[in-house]
């Protein structure tokens, strides 16, 4: 042995060289192999036990599922995207949850040995299956769960760091970016009242209810344990929905995932792709009642009625379903309701007749200047002789604008719908003057009563709906003889309680 020793101590430099390599080389292997061993002073350490420390030094695998959920069937780099993840951490989970069996299938067996952590899990109804066989929690046995985009390289150090950021910080995920993508922090506001999503950009861009741009996610199994459908598509921004509803906030990862092979290139396959994720956006909206979406820079996109399209509440028996369902009239509504309101004033004046604004249009335009926000309809009053003057009261139908003019079956008054599909719509209530007093000429409303005919003498003007509007000329007064006393305040105070007790 010291004759050895003896050698190599006297030996060239080169051989020298090379026995330091190979034991170097030989440590580092071992390290990689077997993680658990290192390589530590046994000697003792006077510091503070830290729980997070030993939570983020545990290997990644047994801490992380990682999860494939938004991609196209058609078209995907998912199976180099998993191998990516497989290479880096062969014990790690893997779960590719797909709406149906894919096809084309991946390129891959999970038979294989070494996709053996790799399960995909298609939620296709299977009548022989059972409700956990849709769930794809019940594959998901770690404290995280990592969700990928397609085309996606792993990074061992930005996992890592990733890890570490969610075990030490207050908030309960982790956004990394992926490539070259360029994350925007989102602030959501989701208005159910209003059936409205509200999106603005965060200035400080430090903590998140929603991000966007190409990103994988980080998030605590117990968060997605407590969501209705944490799966849903468009994935994240169903998930992001839900978890804004929690106050779950997000925090940005400043290391990024690697960019994989490059997917939907073609104009085709672009279109096709925005087309899936319109169709997911509009049916989540609609299962969530989401009627319209304010952007980061203001633009309003609306997923509620049209005039092709019907109203989006039933019949009224009563009260309407919205308010029992604690909820404002949909917005879409709303606005058909002033193009409506807006259609009829100027039909009227333009033939002479002399019309105001009746008790619940008056009571907004008092308010708000303009439709209550839970409106069923626009009220608007005309003297009963000059119904005569306009020529669509007479005869009724649709107009060259689309507008259904029409006379109620019961009672003396008129009706003008949005178009003859969407029943948006404004009454015209006719009054007639007798002795100083305007009568309801033979019909009758909850709400309506006769009034005093010098409300009228002379009329006034007031903002309604965008424009300006008749009303009468002491509009709270008018408001108290129809609604009681102090009809303003009380109807600030309980809403649409004042009509719907």
């Amino acid at each position: 042995m010291k004759t050895m020793l003896y050698r190599l101590f006297r030996g060239r430099l080169t051989f020298k060289f090379y026995v330091v390599v190979s034991i170097l080389l030989i440590l580092s292997i071992c390290s990689y192999l077997f993680p658990q061993i290192r390589l530590y002073s046994i000697a003792p350490v006077t510091v503070s036990p830290n729980p997070l420390h030993g939570r983020s030094s545990r290997h990644l695998s047994k801490l992380i599922t990682v999860v494939f959920r938004q991609f196209e069937d058609f078209e995907n780099d998912i199976a180099d995207s998993v191998q990516s993840f497989v290479s880096a951490f062969p014990n790690m989970p893997v779960v590719v949850v797909c709406e149906s069996t894919p096809y084309p299938p991946f390129p891959f067996s999970a038979t294989n040995e070494t996709l053996r952590n790799v399960k995909v899990l298609s939620l296709e109804l299977k009548l022989n299956a059972s409700p956990q066989d849709f769930n794809p929690l019940t594959q998901v046995f770690t404290d995280y769960v990592l969700f990928v985009p397609d085309s996606t390289r792993v990074s061992r150090r930005v996992l890592q760091l990733a890890m570490v950021a969610a075990s030490g910080s207050q908030t309960q995920a982790v956004a990394i970016g992926v490539g070259n993508s360029h994350l925007t922090c989102q602030q959501v506001h989701w208005k159910y009242a209003d059936w409205t999503l509200h999106y603005s950009k965060d200035a400080s861009g430090k903590i998140c209810d929603a991000v966007h741009g190409q990103h994988a996610l980080l998030i605590k199994t117990a968060v997605l344990q407590k969501l209705p459908q944490p799966f849903a598509l468009p994935f994240p921004e169903s998930l992001y929905l839900q978890t804004t509803v929690k106050n779950v906030k997000v925090q940005i990862s400043e290391g990024k995932l690697g960019a994989g092979r490059g997917v939907l290139k073609t104009p085709g396959a672009k279109q096709r792709a925005s087309r899936h994720m319109r169709d997911f956006r509009v049916a989540l909206y609609k299962q969530l009642g989401i009627k319209a979406v304010i952007r980061e820079d203001g633009r309003v996109q609306w997923f509620g009625c049209k005039r092709e399209t019907q109203r989006c509440y039933p019949s009224v028996q009563g009260t309407p379903s919205y308010i029992l369902s604690g909820r404002n009239t949909p917005p879409c509504c709303r606005r058909n309701m002033r193009r409506v309101a807006g259609h009829v004033l100027r039909a009227l004046l333009q033939a002479g007749a002399r019309c105001w604004l009746e008790t619940t249009s008056l009571l907004g335009a008092v308010l708000r200047g303009d439709i209550l926000p839970w409106a069923e309809y626009v009220e608007i009053g005309i003297h009963a002789s000059d119904v005569s003057r306009v020529s669509w009261l007479q005869r009724g139908g649709a107009d060259a604008d689309g507008f259904v003019w029409e006379r109620a079956t019961k009672g003396h008054y008129y009706r003008v719908a949005y178009s003859a599909t969407n029943r948006v719509y404004a009454l015209i209530l006719p009054f007639a003057a007798r002795n100083g007093t305007m009568w309801p000429a033979d019909w009758v409303l909850a709400h309506q009563r006769e009034f005093p005919e010098r409300h009228l003498h002379p009329l006034a003007q007031i903002t309604f709906a965008g424009r300006q509007a008749p009303a009468p000329n002491d509009a709270r007064a008018f408001l108290d003889l129809k609604l009681g006393a102090n009809a303003v305040e009380r109807c600030d105070k309980i809403g649409p309680k004042l009509l719907y007790p």
